[in-house]
């Protein structure tokens, strides 16, 4: 294979490398960018699965107050104390922590839903991040190889400009040598 194949073709070979592992790097972002927005859509959907379970915990815990309350409600009629004076104080009370649990029941379960949906927007900022890097990594696939060409074809007309004086060198020699006989 003469000099300047080689050289063509080394330049080609460089150059289609550099896209393919751009690409290549370009195609495992893009993956991880898929993998992001996945769990950013589990973290939504956990969001929504922690309101819905706090909803429940909430009603439940209502439900067993009530119970309770109504408990206490036939205790005071069974010992004939009446509703009115220390009993309605006790039973007051009782329904303001019955309350006071299932509220915190709701907070704590918004709570857990609120840091789902942070990590879902976290997710959402990676994965833009991800695209972005993806987009870059085969722009500078493509200006390396672009690069290369570019080299190679400066390395390619530097040794056809060497070609050319040493056969313009060699044909003056020729013709100085030619008059001297």
């Amino acid at each position: 294979m003469s000099a300047p194949a080689m050289l063509i073709g080394g330049t080609v070979v460089q150059a289609l490398g550099e896209r393919q592992a751009a690409d290549a790097q370009a195609a495992q972002l893009r993956s991880q960018q898929q993998a992001a927005m996945y769990n950013s859509a589990i973290a939504q959907q956990n969001a929504r699965m922690e309101r819905q379970q706090a909803g429940a915990r909430e009603e439940a815990q209502r439900r067993r107050a009530g119970q309770v309350l109504g408990e206490q409600r036939a205790a005071f009629a069974q010992a004939g104390t009446g509703m009115g004076g220390s009993a309605a104080d006790v039973m007051a009370q009782s329904l303001i922590n019955a309350e006071l649990d299932a509220l915190t029941l709701r907070y704590e379960g918004e709570m857990r839903a609120r840091g789902q949906e942070i990590a879902s927007t976290q997710e959402m900022a990676e994965a833009a991040a991800l695209d972005v890097a993806a987009a870059n990594t085969k722009r500078q696939g493509r200006m390396r190889a672009l690069g290369t060409i570019l080299g190679g074809t400066g390395r390619y007309m530097e040794y056809s400009e060497g070609v050319r004086s040493r056969e313009a060198s060699r044909a003056s020699r020729e013709r100085a040598l030619g008059g001297m006989r």
